[in-house]
């Protein structure tokens, strides 16, 4: 059967926009009263809440995960990373000589490219060990450490490319991932179509590197009419002809051109972001069956953009309800197109990690809602 005349059953996610908000806000308000600590049962909270919402040909997924693990994950994480980071950053520029302490802060930096890569590796394996679909659990078989080695790699090609390596790193990071993710004992598939991986990417790239460069100029022009706008509205003085502006002038301006240049240069990636997670979500199978995901430029750009306008007003409290945004988005957009032989799926026979996500946890890969 082509995969065109293959049946195609939808995903879809029904969670409701203000059901998840208030559980964002009581979370958000039991975390900042016990000083972050609630962050572990919110976390887990929120992820059982969307989970349970997220359906697959008729069944909804389900989140076994304890708040005792996520703990557990930050105890592993406090002296691995959590000390050693304080240290560096604010304990050796003021014990050791200017020189050395920024060696260590440069070595710092660097290492945190693979330490990123193994913590979303972690963080994958424990959440997928954690979620069940029709009983069969899902897991992550692989090395963390494998996949960072090899994203190092990648990361340094793709400085070395000035960025124009990026669409292959991006590709070889999902192929290695979905090829050692599990659904039972049944293995995912990265698979090649016959086309180069990076088919439909490139131009969306061209556009996104050479958009990032220009942004900073038609910022600068709305960042002057906004200005003139506000001194016309004589919330402070316009400088004088020769003179330097004012601290108020300078600061305004400045602050609106970045904001200006952020926004417009994440516009200019959007259509490649929308392209990327399409052209993954069609090499990847499950016993023959294919997946296809249906993203587009400017509704990803408003979700996305309007999540981060929440997480940003909120101080971060409320990034779960951006993740559950762009969650929703993409479970709503998601196909399989063909039917695996689930009678024929057996328990997945990967160990489950004992905690939880230790380094996922100190960089909030996820903003708390959980990758699946």
């Amino acid at each position: 059967m082509t995969l065109e005349a293959a049946p195609a059953q939808s995903f879809a996610h029904t969670g409701r926009f203000f059901n998840v908000l208030g559980l964002a806000l009581k979370n958000a308000g039991l975390t900042v009263v016990t000083l972050t600590l609630y962050r572990f049962w919110a976390r887990t909270s929120m992820r059982r809440r969307l989970w349970s919402r997220a359906w697959v040909m008729g069944d909804a997924l389900e989140y076994t995960g304890t708040s005792w693990e996520l703990f557990r994950g930050f105890l592993i994480a406090l002296p691995c990373f959590f000390l050693p980071a304080t240290f560096i950053l604010y304990i050796a520029p003021l014990m050791m000589d200017p020189a050395t302490a920024g060696w260590l802060t440069f070595g710092f930096y660097v290492a945190l490219v693979p330490l990123i890569a193994a913590a979303r590796y972690w963080m994958r394996r424990y959440q997928l060990s954690r979620t069940r679909w029709r009983g069969i659990r899902l897991g992550l078989a692989g090395s963390a450490w494998s996949f960072a080695a090899a994203s190092w790699g990648w990361w340094i090609l793709q400085q070395l490319s000035l960025g124009w390596y990026t669409p292959a790193a991006h590709m070889n990071r999902a192929r290695l991932m979905w090829n050692n993710t599990r659904f039972g004992d049944q293995p995912f598939q990265f698979i090649d179509d016959g086309d180069s991986p990076q088919k439909g990417l490139w131009a969306p790239f061209a556009l996104g590197w050479f958009g990032t460069i220009i942004a900073i100029f038609p910022a600068m022009m709305l960042a002057g009419l906004v200005t003139a706008i506000l001194v016309e509205q004589g919330l402070f003085e316009a400088p004088a002809p020769g003179a330097e502006p004012g601290l108020a002038f300078s600061i305004t301006f400045g602050l609106l051109t970045l904001v200006g240049a952020v926004v417009l240069a994440y516009s200019f990636w959007a259509p490649y972001r929308a392209a990327a997670m399409n052209r993954v979500a069609s090499l990847i199978t499950l016993d023959g069956a294919r997946f296809q995901l249906k993203a587009r430029t400017f509704s990803l750009l408003f979700v996305q953009l309007a999540g981060w306008m929440l997480t940003i007003f909120s101080v971060f409290l409320l990034a779960p309800v951006a993740g559950f945004l762009q969650l929703r988005y993409v479970l709503n957009r998601l196909e399989i197109i063909g039917t695996p032989r689930f009678a024929e799926i057996g328990q997945d026979v990967i160990g489950e990690p004992k905690a939880g996500e230790s380094l996922g946890d100190a960089f909030d890969l996820d903003m708390g809602v959980g990758v699946i």
